[in-house]
């Protein structure tokens, strides 16, 4: 056991320390090419449209980390979006009850469906965003019909700055990644998704309701989500259908690319906050380079299975 702990903190530490010559060479290549991009506004500015893929990437980590994934959180983010854009005018807190308790039914359906029922999490969450895309298609011009505008206040802690280069929406993100990172080094729980995800048979056996933990796993996962679909709305301003579906694939390319591995139990958030700033500089390297966004897609999609195969035969190896 010790020796395995040991090759595992030592490719940890080697895979952070990569990460970390990846972004710089990044920031630098593309400081290169838009010498704007050194400035502190623009570091500001960047690190501000990092956080909802920071946010998603916090929800994919602990998915991912059962041995789970979430294809749904597009959707889980829209629709959150969707319902604080149309019940805002009847009170920005009950708006955010609304949504949050929309996160949760979707969560809870999703964990139990993956725990309890035994369905696969690709499929069942993949199910369940088709299922959500129907329902708010239907919805947006029948009983969620409305405005399509965010509130001020969200709008405002999505996008103001403090002091160049931090704004509230880094706040927001050093809080909640500070409170992930606590769940899934300090806590119990944060323990029993490690084990369940290194092998929910043998925490079974060992008494763990390995259900409930995959259950709070999606949860989290979806109120994440949420927050996500919220900040995404407010720097943009409006919501629509396509809202988040452009981050799907990055939030899960930015967990497989921090190290976490897709069969669940190793790994940890640390490095999904350096895939998210590794991601969101080459997204503004491709988009300073007039790229689209298919090709942007097709490079993150390029990562997520260059990576899988990776961590798949290291995982037969050892």
């Amino acid at each position: 056991m010790s020796t395995i702990k040991t090759f595992v903190g030592t490719r940890l530490t080697k895979s952070m320390l990569s990460l970390w010559a990846i972004l710089i060479v990044l920031f630098v290549i593309t400081g290169l090419v838009d010498h704007y991009f050194f400035t502190v506004p623009s570091i500001g500015v960047t690190f501000q449209l990092a956080v909802p893929l920071g946010l998603l990437a916090a929800g994919q980590t602990i998915c991912m980390l059962t041995g789970g994934i979430d294809l749904s959180i597009a959707m889980i983010a829209t629709g959150a979006a969707f319902i604080v854009s149309i019940k805002s005018p009847s009170g920005l807190g009950m708006a955010l009850l609304y949504a949050f308790l929309f996160c949760v039914l979707i969560g809870t359906i999703n964990g139990l469906a993956v725990g309890l029922l035994g369905m696969n999490p690709l499929i069942m969450t993949l199910g369940m965003n088709a299922v959500l895309i129907g329902v708010f298609t239907v919805g947006i011009t029948t009983f969620l019909k409305g405005s399509s505008t965010m509130p001020d206040i969200i709008i405002k802690l999505s996008t103001a700055t403090i002091i160049d280069p931090l704004s509230w929406p880094l706040v927001l993100w050093l809080l909640i990644g500070s409170a992930v990172l606590f769940l899934l080094t300090k806590s119990g729980l944060g323990r029993l998704i490690y084990a369940v995800g290194d092998n929910a048979t043998a925490a079974r056996l060992a008494g763990v309701r390995v259900w409930k933990v995959q259950l709070a796993a999606y949860i989290l996962c979806s109120l994440f989500g949420g927050l996500a679909g919220l900040m995404i709305g407010g720097q943009s301003g409006a919501v629509s259908m396509s809202l988040a579906d452009s981050l799907v694939l990055p939030s899960v390319a930015a967990v497989v690319i921090g190290g976490t591995s897709i069969m669940g139990g190793i790994g940890g958030y640390t490095g999904s906050i350096m895939g998210t700033l590794i991601l969101t500089v080459l997204s503004y390297l491709l988009a300073t380079l007039n790229s689209s966004e298919a090709v942007k897609q097709m490079i993150y999609g390029s990562i997520v299975l260059a990576l899988a195969w990776t961590y798949s035969k290291l995982t037969e190896k050892s």
